[in-house]
């Protein structure tokens, strides 16, 4: 009898033994199988540009494919919620753009949490917002465009999607100089140059690394950019920093996971992204496509998110932006 007991009491002992070394094990075989990469944007916008530049690399310095999955809607959150519904196992992953940190105030019953419910892992690039307008629209600076809105008042403007970068430095520029133009989302920068392209909007505040080819090719015109000075890669247009001080709203691209993966896991992660990142390729591209690279701490990402969400909130608060 007592020996029995004592069989029960090691073979309890082994079990939980086994049971703690469990997350261990699985770090360490970890990735065993491809990894998902949500992009929560249509293509051809920043974040699946950025997906496309890091994806190959990221994938190599992981041991595994890297599967992007494209899944546009509601400036980002359809992808956040289908990141927030993912098990915490490394296997989910996304690339997440600026209007995360602020769809809570713009989009109505989100399924989450902007601030608890997701592991904000590195804000990897930044890239100058740049307004531009279209060809035809007879303006060639800041106050040209503003005296052509006033005197338009049916005038629109796009976005990559309500509470983007571009939204939110169009609201900027709507409150500084007074203007009532009418604001069309889109699910992501590609389908918002579509549309100008058309004739269909009259200009737009957009991510630099989307519109800089177009803008080369003569088909949009920039009039500034939201950086805190001018752009190397276009010398000769102002920043709104010098038309209106204090005017600076960058887009920025950051990768993010469901909370509560194992610290293994995390960190594999997290070393694999900085390694991505200073990849001299991987920089090549980005530099040759607008971006400044950041890869900061998770938590300097999170401060970013709140910085961004304050700004937003006042915008909300003055009308300015309507709340979800």
């Amino acid at each position: 009898m007592l020996e029995t007991g004592r069989r029960l009491l090691l073979a309890c002992a082994f079990a939980t033994a086994a049971a703690a070394l469990m997350p261990a094990a699985h770090a360490q075989g970890y990735p065993r199988q491809p990894i998902r990469l949500i992009v929560p944007f249509a293509p051809g916008g920043a974040v699946d540009q950025t997906a496309r530049i890091i994806g190959n690399t990221l994938g190599e310095k992981l041991g595994q494919t890297l599967v992007i999955d494209n899944k546009p809607g509601a400036s980002g959150s359809l992808g956040a919620g289908d990141l927030h519904r993912a098990k915490p196992d490394g296997y989910t992953l996304m690339l997440a753009l600026d209007s995360q940190a602020v769809n809570h105030l713009t989009v109505k019953n989100l399924p989450f949490d902007t601030f608890k419910d997701f592991d904000y892992l590195s804000l990897l690039v930044t890239t100058p917002q740049v307004l531009v307008t279209r060809n035809d629209l007879p303006v060639k600076n800041l106050d040209e465009l503003v005296a052509y809105l006033k005197a338009n008042p049916k005038s629109s403007y796009g976005s990559a999607g309500t509470a983007s970068a571009g939204h939110v430095n169009s609201a900027q520029l709507s409150l500084a100089k007074g203007l009532r133009t009418e604001h069309v989302p889109y699910k992501g920068a590609g389908p918002l140059l579509t549309d100008m392209l058309g004739g269909h909007i009259d200009y737009a505040f957009a991510g630099l690394s989307v519109m800089l080819p177009q803008i080369k090719a003569g088909k949009v015109r920039a009039l500034a950019v939201s950086s805190p000075g001018r752009s190397a890669m276009l010398p000769d247009v102002p920043a709104m920093n010098e038309l209106i001080p204090g005017f600076e709203y960058p887009t920025w691209i950051g990768i993010v996971a469901p909370p509560g993966m194992p610290p293994e896991v995390r960190q594999k992660i997290l070393k694999a992204v900085r390694e991505a990142m200073h990849d001299p390729q991987v920089a090549k591209r980005f530099g040759e496509n607008a971006y400044d690279i950041v890869n900061g701490t998770p938590e300097q990402f999170m401060e970013r998110v709140k910085k961004d969400a304050e700004v937003m909130n006042d915008l909300v608060k003055r009308g300015i932006v309507t709340s979800g």
